[in-house]
């Protein structure tokens, strides 16, 4: 009986077959054997592949990323003191936090080769801490400085460049070409030497992320963000990321090394790319209005910064928001499902409900810093006294 090598693909096949006869307390076969070999060979074969298109990515200098700390207290004032006391400051509560409590650590990350002119895309989780001094160790060994073009928020991907030219970009897998259950391995330069380390795994899901990205269980960690995660050929599939349904730089970096990862693939990438050279840096979009958390069974607006796209776009306190960019909204959840991905500057279409009438309102998104301050309340909000029979909870904040 001939061989069954050739019957069996490479990967996983071997791999499985290799670990159901350890179980079952028998030898490996020597044809199993041979498949198993040839599925590491397999591997190292894409790694040496892909060898020339990473780079290890240094930085010096920044800080720690830290959550923003509430509104102080308005301090009792001294009854000695002449005058009346100065009213209290109105505060803007909207303010971008890194979305995770993860301590990022110094230490190398990767990179890879988007143009032969020194373009190199990674993920922004690895400039958090805004770093003062970015360098490149390029294949050959050359360590160059490199310089931030722009980076996007909220897809977690960094554009750098470095001064070379003749760089070696990968070759890329296309979107058709992805499949569920196809094998798939992710490289990175993270722990240091020249060869990069490698996970193996299988792609889970394709869309996720509201289509942003492509979801594998190869172990993916901060030494390879911004490292590839490609096909058995050596092609590119996508770029390694952190990514949560939540916003924040640190969203989704509590996942690493469990069998959740996301890579962003190479047509959302060029898109991306693209609008970090023309436009600059992508930011967490709001609408600047906050629900009231005493109906949780829909996402009714209790107030309204201003100035913020959802004052500019006509609604007020009291709007009951219906569907956002064609998604039905039944709470608040819902309406951060619709939107968390929309970066500032771009659309949202909602359709809200007002004394039971419906109609829709455009809202462009802004930044957090564009936006004004909650105006007083003519009925102040008490959360400690929440509706009947409706449990208690913080005024959100989309």
């Amino acid at each position: 009986m001939g061989k069954r090598k050739n019957q069996l693909p490479f990967g996983f096949a071997g791999l499985v077959l290799f670990a159901a006869n350890i179980a079952l307390g028998q030898p490996p076969a020597a044809d199993d054997a041979e498949v198993l070999r040839a599925s590491q060979e397999r591997f190292r074969a894409v790694a040496t592949k892909l060898r020339p298109s990473l780079v290890r990515i240094e930085t010096v200098g920044g800080t720690q990323p830290a959550a923003p700390q509430p509104p102080e207290k308005p301090q009792p004032t001294d009854p000695d003191e002449e005058g009346p006391p100065p009213p209290p400051r109105l505060q803007n509560p909207f303010r971008d936090a890194p979305g995770s409590g993860f301590v990022v650590a110094d230490g190398p990350t990767t990179g890879l080769v988007y143009s032969a002119d020194g373009y190199i895309v990674t993920s922004s989780f690895n400039f958090v801490r805004e770093p003062a001094l970015i360098t490149v160790t390029l294949s050959d060994g050359r360590r160059v400085a490199a310089d931030m073009i722009a980076r996007d928020q909220v897809r977690k991907i960094a554009l750098l460049k470095v001064d070379a030219s003749g760089l070696t970009p990968p070759q890329w897998s296309t979107v058709d070409g992805v499949r569920v259950g196809q094998s798939a391995v992710a490289l990175g330069l993270g722990f240091g030497g020249s060869d990069p380390s490698l996970t193996v795994g299988i792609i889970s899901a394709v869309n996720r992320m509201r289509g942003n990205a492509i979801q594998t269980d190869a172990k993916l960690n901060p030494a390879n963000y911004g490292g590839p995660l490609c096909d058995l050929e050596g092609r590119v599939i996508g770029i390694c990321v952190p990514m949560a349904q939540r916003a924040g730089e640190l969203a989704g970096v509590e996942l690493y090394d469990s069998g959740v990862g996301f890579a962003v693939p190479k047509h959302r990438l060029d898109a991306i790319v693209e609008t970090l050279m023309t436009r600059g840096s992508v930011y967490r979009g709001w609408l600047g209005f906050v629900i009231d958390p005493r109906s949780p069974d829909a996402a009714v607006i209790l107030n309204i910064a201003e100035p913020s796209p959802a004052h500019a776009a006509g609604l007020r306190p009291g709007d009951k928001i219906v569907r956002a960019n064609g998604q039905p909204v039944l709470h608040f959840g819902h309406l951060v499902q619709a939107i968390y991905m929309v970066p500032a500057g771009e659309q949202v279409i909602l359709e809200v409900e007002r004394d039971g009438i419906e109609f829709s309102a455009a809202a462009t998104l802004a930044r957090s810093s564009e936006l004004g301050p909650l105006p007083e309340l003519s009925e102040p909000f008490d959360p400690s006294a929440p509706a009947p029979s409706q449990p208690e909870e913080a005024p959100e904040e989309p």
